[in-house]
């Protein structure tokens, strides 16, 4: 009779542990589609970002004359001027769905900036010459408006001191 309260015992217990699984921070972002769904999202130094968006937020995202523009902003309220947190991207030279790794050496087809009131990276600023980022870009239909891709780089702030890794982004938007 033992032998089954043990069992007992451990089928439980296992049971739970399936039930107590953490969320990530990659499980709190949106999924990586292609379908116009107006998403947004990646990870800052690990973690997710946006997550519990306060305020209001709104997105910039176009594509004309070879050129990609995506970005999200928040605001601290619909009636502030200044953006509160951002990521932005300006890609250019894209014709159509693919991979691209490009330097951020300040003067090539990219320029990508993050930032909140309080600490800012821009590309052009950037003093590791060696840096790059990769986006790959899943759709680009310009005759229905979808944009979709996933982007990851890392960037330093002006003075070389703080260092900015954004991983695991990914963007799903069917633009005007």
């Amino acid at each position: 009779m033992s032998h089954i309260k043990l069992l007992l015992l451990l089928a439980s217990l296992s049971c739970l542990n399936l039930h107590c699984k953490k969320e990530s921070e990659l499980d709190k972002l949106p999924p990586a589609t292609t379908t116009g769904k107006q998403t947004f999202g990646c990870l800052i130094n690990g973690k997710a970002w946006p997550i519990g968006v306060k305020g209001s937020h709104l997105w910039v995202v176009n594509y004309q004359n070879r050129q990609i523009d995506v970005g999200y902003y928040i605001k601290d309220s619909p009636f502030a001027f200044t953006d509160k947190e951002w990521v932005s991207i300006t890609l250019k030279k894209v014709n159509k769905p693919g991979y691209y790794l490009v330097s951020l050496d300040g003067v090539s087809e990219c320029s990508i900036s993050i930032g909140s009131i309080n600490d800012s990276y821009f590309s052009s600023d950037n003093v590791n010459k060696n840096a790059y980022a990769s986006i790959l870009i899943t759709r680009l239909d310009s005759i229905n408006h979808f944009l979709s891709g996933t982007f990851e780089f890392s960037l330093f702030n002006e003075s070389g001191t703080s260092q900015v890794k954004v991983s695991s982004g990914r963007f799903d938007f069917n633009y005007p």
